[in-house]
């Protein structure tokens, strides 16, 4: 029994090294390979391991199998990792194959394996330190303290959201029958463990005036709906936690949410699995607190390998046999044909195509767009790069000695900084997020080319003459964003270092 986990997870790594060269780079990949020439224990908005992850694709060239080796990784580690915990909890070989199929067709999990983020390493940490937490309360020993620390920490390298589940987990425990778990010295032991380890995160933000507070109020502020009128965030709790609610289905698959849905339920109802009651509490805190922050959906998605295992082993003692067969069925032919929606795998005509079929785009004679807005951001880049050098070649040679070019957001000044060099640019700038702290360079910005439209009024504050000279336009994008304009700024009303601190917003 113990292959199933492994030939799972050896199809999860070979489906998303098929799929991963299909597009482009996703436009936060293009701010951690700006990330990458600038190590650091810490940036405004992340913590350092998804900069970290794109330094070791650089011998490479920055190559999209080397940049997105560790989330590949980390996908197929999810998956042996849930069929462990699955048979740690006395799952069967029907338990092990739900558990591995249906987190391996998590159209969440299959997304953040194909793409380098701040959360493609969620779904691991999260179940290392719920398989460790299980292990401590089944008697497994001091060791897995150590164990869960060192999840936390690298959860927390990650993305800071960690910390929600280890609030989740400790009012889990305190909640149930395994509260004495918390009444050992492992536990303040294990989290000192895991402060010391990301102390040098911990003190960069801190040297940095903790920009990430910054950084999560400016999402909080800006949450547009996509082109399409489509939105998934909201100012509104009300609507947001409706919204939070419904992605839960839409990132697990409505079969799947059978499974997970089952974990919950069964530790209580269920006696050999009472002792891991703890996680399904876990879960409605973590969930209570996402909703009442106005969290984005994706934020608890981590949680669920772990509550597909759970699931799985109460199905396969309660379900009869055809029961079992028909919803492995179910949930394996749904996966797979929602897959191209959250794996590259088709061309994205043939993708745009099979949409339509579906009905999810064209409907009414309208034309069919690309609707997934992660592989839509991985288009136009380079085209945006040539547009930028259309505008940069017809300055005079004086002007182009000295202009500098400056992008509004982290994603079009990575697309510059990867593929400007090619059309002879000079090194973007921007003033967002970590590309503020860089600065503005030697540029003294008495000729600017501004691309974007976020920080326009801004910059005619600052600029007496701004002019519109072009557009660029990228069909595939459309979900996501309209034309980029491309503006030409003369004439400052100060050099560009002392406009510098009015342009900074920190945000997505």
């Amino acid at each position: 029994m113990q292959a199933i986990g492994e030939a799972l997870a050896a199809l999860a790594a070979l489906l998303h090294l098929a799929a991963c060269t299909h597009y482009g780079y996703f436009r936060d990949e293009l701010y951690f390979i700006a990330c990458a020439k600038h190590l650091a224990w810490g940036y405004v908005d992340q913590p350092p391991l998804v900069a970290f992850a794109a330094w070791l694709s650089t011998p490479f060239g920055y190559a999209l199998p080397a940049l997105r080796a560790l989330p590949m990784l980390a996908a197929a580690l999810t998956v042996w990792l849930a069929v462990r915990l699955a048979r740690e909890l006395g799952g069967g070989r029907y338990a092990q194959w739900l558990t591995g199929v249906a987190v391996l067709l998590t159209p969440a999990y299959l997304l953040l394996g194909s793409t380098l983020t701040t959360t493609s390493f969620e779904p691991l940490s999260w179940t290392l330190a719920i398989f460790a937490a299980v292990r401590i309360v089944r008697g497994g020993g001091r060791r897995w303290w150590i164990g869960a620390a060192l999840a936390v920490a690298f959860g927390a390298y990650g993305k800071y959201s960690i910390g929600l589940l280890v609030a989740g987990l400790v009012a889990g425990l305190a909640c149930t029958r395994e509260r004495s778990m918390l009444r050992t010295w492992w536990l303040p032991g294990s989290a000192l463990l895991a402060l010391l380890l990301l102390s040098p995160n911990l003190w960069w933000q801190a040297a940095h005036g903790f920009p990430m507070i910054a950084v999560l109020l400016g999402d909080a502020a800006h949450r547009p709906a996509m082109q399409n009128g489509v939105a998934f965030e909201y100012h509104s709790l009300l609507a947001n936690g409706v919204a939070f609610t419904l992605e839960q289905l839409i990132y697990t698959s409505p079969p799947a949410a059978i499974v997970w849905a089952a974990g919950l339920v069964a530790p209580f109802a269920y006696r050999p699995l009472g002792r891991v009651r703890f996680v399904a509490v876990a879960y409605a805190a973590i969930f209570a607190v996402a909703v009442a922050l106005g969290a984005k959906g994706y934020y608890v998605v981590g949680i669920y390998a772990s509550l597909l295992a759970i699931g799985a082993v109460a199905i396969e003692a309660v379900a009869t046999a055809w029961l079992r067969g028909f919803l492995l069925a179910v949930v394996a032919a749904v996966g797979i044909v929602a897959m191209p929606m959250s794996l590259p795998l088709l061309p994205v005509d043939t993708l745009i195509a099979y949409t339509r079929f579906f009905g999810l785009t064209g409907r009414g004679g309208a034309p069919a767009h690309l609707i997934q807005p992660v592989f839509a951001e991985e288009f136009g880049w380079d085209r945006l790069a040539r547009d930028v050098a259309a505008v940069y070649d017809e300055l005079p040679a004086a002007d182009r000695a000295s202009v500098a070019i400056y992008a509004d957001t982290y994603g079009d000044a990575g697309a510059l900084g990867l593929y400007g060099p090619r059309y002879g640019l000079p090194p973007a700038i921007s003033s967002q997020n970590t590309y503020y702290l860089w600065g503005p360079g030697a540029y003294d910005g008495k000729v600017l080319i501004a691309i974007g439209a976020t920080r326009i009024d801004l910059l005619r504050r600052y600029y007496r003459s701004v002019v519109l000279v072009r557009e660029s336009i990228e069909p595939y994008k459309w979900v996501v964003e309209g034309p980029a304009p491309i503006y030409l700024c003369r004439d400052p009303v100060a050099p560009l270092r002392e406009i510098w601190p009015h342009l900074r917003w920190y945000g997505a």
